[in-house]
């Protein structure tokens, strides 16, 4: 046993290290001379991740990739080019564009000072970034219309749940500088496509129209008229919102259903011009053949929205059908101090998406791996070993090199923990002759290729 000094000393040590926490106990040591020492035991406290965020690992990581590369393709076909914008943005981005009184703003935007004062937040949603980067930039200078794609993290405070977490992802669209209703029926046939591509079917649109500037006004008194009426009935939420934003109303979840079936509609206050943008956009969504339902509850919860509004559902997913959202926003660009510019967009959710394709093809993600190839290989062969991959590198198979060298069992044992399907097999004989062994580590078999025919002997395997 050590003297007590020197347990002493190594438990101080102890204390001043990262990650450790005392316990209650205590531990006595005994010297030979006579002296009892009282010391406290530490132990390691595992750090987390912080709540509402998680880890995207394998196999579940296949997925993800696969459906980004896939709207992030589709995207690009029609004319989209990426952006990316940063994590963090002034606070007033977001109180100006989304509006004080959403739920956005007042109860789930990381909000907070950095050290010189200044009021920032991890942006809560995609449109305003790309508003204000295409204001700041004097995109408007450049041919229009100016269409993006992005996708990453975004965060909002508010109690995690299955499909909504505080750090999540999406993916969206903006196209900036056109008003035509075309161009609306080009955002939503875009995300049609994608679904379409990722595997999803009976798919439709809900779709309404909500005015603008000329005609809104009108309709939200014609609301606040029927909501007073009604006005005990309203949760507390909705009481505040009767005056400050009364189409709010129509999107609450808590309201009875056949009292906001009751409310008066949009359609009904529209002005002529945006009857005849939403007339025109119904006619091109016809000829498209993209399946819609005229929903006069759909308002969307931000308030940069104008015209347009419109969600993507399906019908496979029961009540929480809707997959996305989005709309046409003409005053948010010139709200934040920017040219008039029209402007339509969606954007998309991912843990969403992934969460109804895992359920719906359970088999997905296991069918995306890559199929791995494990070069095993003798001591003196290292550096054929390594040209070897490098040359195999674009035939489409993940290629592992073992790094222990300790003889060619071990390998092909740890080959197969790791699940490859393949080994190749290096040793100083083939690297006499120019060959490699190709072993499959499914079927047994073993046959020996000239290195020159290896990338083809691969090729032969992914087809059987």
């Amino acid at each position: 046993m050590p003297p007590a000094s020197t347990a002493v000393r190594h438990m101080s040590q102890l204390a001043t290290t990262p990650g450790y926490l005392p316990t209650n106990r205590s531990v006595f040591f005994s010297h030979p001379a006579t002296i009892l020492t009282s010391i406290y035991v530490w132990r390691i406290v595992m750090i987390k991740s912080v709540k509402g965020t998680s880890d995207i690992t394998s196999p579940e990581i296949l997925l993800w990739q696969h459906v980004e590369k896939t709207m992030a393709n589709t995207a690009k076909a029609y004319g989209y080019e990426e952006i990316r914008t940063p994590t963090i943005e002034m606070e007033e981005l977001f109180s100006t564009s989304v509006g004080q009184n959403t739920d956005i703003v007042e109860k789930e935007m990381y909000a907070f000072p950095d050290k010189k004062g200044r009021h920032l937040v991890l942006r809560p949603e995609g449109t305003a970034a790309t508003c204000r980067a295409y204001i700041e930039h004097q995109m408007n200078l450049q041919p229009s219309p100016a269409k993006f794609y992005y996708m990453g993290s975004f965060f909002r405070y508010e109690q995690p749940q299955s499909g909504r977490k505080r750090e999540f992802h999406s993916f969206g669209v903006e196209a900036l500088g056109e008003q035509s209703p075309v161009q609306d029926a080009e955002v939503i046939d875009m995300v049609m496509t994608m679904l379409s591509r990722l595997g999803l079917a009976h798919l439709s649109v809900d779709i309404n129209s909500i005015g603008d500037d000329n005609c809104r006004p009108a309709y939200k008194d014609a609301l606040r008229a029927a909501l007073a009426a009604h006005e005990g009935e309203l949760c507390e939420d909705c009481k505040r919102r009767m005056n400050d934003n009364p189409l709010r109303v129509l999107d609450c979840k808590h309201e009875d259903p056949s009292l906001l079936e009751s409310l008066p509609k949009s359609a009904d206050y529209l002005c002529t011009d945006c009857e005849d943008h939403f007339h025109r956009l119904l006619l091109t969504l016809d000829a498209l053949k993209i399946p819609y339902r005229l929903n006069h509850r759909l308002v969307r919860g931000l308030d940069y929205y104008t015209k347009t509004v419109f969600e993507v559902i399906s019908e496979d997913l029961g009540a929480q059908n809707a997959l996305l959202g989005g709309g046409r926003y003409d005053y948010l660009i010139r709200h934040l101090g920017g040219p008039a510019t029209p402007a339509v967009g969606w954007g998309l959710g991912l843990e969403r998406l992934t969460s109804v394709l895992t359920a719906r093809y359970p088999d997905l993600t296991g069918s995306l791996a890559i199929p791995l190839a494990y070069i095993v290989h003798s001591e003196t062969a290292s550096a054929v070993a390594f040209e070897l991959r490098r040359t195999l590198a674009g035939v489409g198979w993940a290629l592992d090199l073992d790094m222990r060298q300790d003889g060619f069992g071990k390998q092909l044992a740890r080959a197969s923990k790791r699940g490859a399907r393949m080994a190749l097999i290096l040793g100083e004989d083939e690297i006499a002759a120019g060959t490699c062994a190709v072993k499959d580590l499914t079927s047994g078999s073993q046959s020996t290729v000239a290195l020159a025919d290896v990338a083809a002997c691969l090729a032969s395997a992914v087809q059987k």
